[in-house]
């Protein structure tokens, strides 16, 4: 499986939970409710914190980008 890379989209982030009560591995919830990566691996040019999925959570990474009501979930694969 590809390595991949995730963040969330604060802007649009509805506060709902979902990301870092099913996986706080990586999804945390930055104080107010706001979602947030738990570390930040990468910052890409607009500034943004992108973390590296743990092996064996790129399907459950997956599943929640689907499920994430307000689309706020960002997942890319990593480029080599």
């Amino acid at each position: 499986m590809a390595k991949l890379k995730t963040r969330v989209d604060q802007d649009t982030c509805t506060a709902c939970e979902l990301c870092y009560d099913r996986i706080p591995e990586v999804y945390k919830d930055r104080g107010d409710g706001i979602a947030d990566v738990v570390k930040c691996d990468i910052k890409d040019e607009e500034d943004n914190c992108w973390m590296i999925v743990p092996e064996g959570l790129e399907d459950e990474v997956r599943e929640v980008e689907e499920e994430c009501p307000s689309g706020s979930i960002i997942v890319e694969e990593l480029e080599e």
